[in-house]
């Protein structure tokens, strides 16, 4: 009797090892998948934010660059109506203008004496003195646009303006037509003020008239 009592024990004891020692691989293993699942979440996370850190700016830029060919286009229109009704004439100062239409779409500060476009930059607008080119309208000076904005602005807009320059390089004038070419250059290099070869900039100041 106690021989088969030791074997049966034994027995018992063996089928409760089993199972315990099954119950603890298979814990390992749903560690080790829970690990692996994790670390790739982790990866894919870090793309996804990498990705948002370029994509965001690129995004953010597009909308603001498309409010602000709205804002020029409203501006086009509120020049020419100005100058039909005699509201806008060459002695009209850059107080009178920060009062008209001309001057609505944008932002302000300073009290409302400095005039900025969608990407932070400051705009300086008078009307022109009838001496030259155009005759009637306004020059404006807008400075500070996003390189690749830019070249877009200017290609989509430029048959708006009677003139159009931009990091001193004249694109368009009354002897010279647009020429779209010229553009992507202009808009990502500037030329020394003291002469030599242009360099490379992330931003260009756009100057160009409106005419009435």
């Amino acid at each position: 009797m106690n021989v088969h009592a030791a074997v049966s024990e034994n027995a018992k004891s063996g089928t409760t090892l089993t199972p315990r020692l099954m119950q603890r691989l298979r814990r390992r293993r749903q560690r080790g998948v829970t690990l692996v699942e994790l670390s790739v979440a982790v990866a894919v996370m870090g793309l996804i934010m990498a990705g948002a850190m370029v994509g965001v700016p690129r995004l953010m830029n597009g909308v603001k660059l498309s409010q602000e060919m709205k804002d020029w286009q409203m501006v086009v229109l509120a020049v020419q109506n100005a100058v039909a009704s005699g509201t806008l004439t060459s002695s009209t100062s850059t107080g009178d203008l920060l009062k008209m239409a001309v001057t609505e779409p944008f932002n302000r500060t300073d009290n409302g004496s400095k005039l900025l476009n969608r990407f932070g930059g400051e705009i300086v607008m008078k009307a022109v003195d009838g001496t030259t080119y155009p005759a009637s309208g306004v020059e404006v000076k807008s400075v500070s646009y996003p390189s690749a904005q830019c070249v877009e602005f200017a290609g989509k807009m430029g048959n708006l303006f009677a003139t159009l320059s931009i990091n001193g390089t004249e694109l368009k004038s009354n002897t010279r037509a647009l020429d779209m070419t010229q553009i992507t250059d202009a808009c990502s290099k500037r030329a020394p003020q003291g002469g030599g070869a242009p360099t490379d900039v992330p931003q260009a100041d756009l100057e160009f008239t409106i005419a009435g």
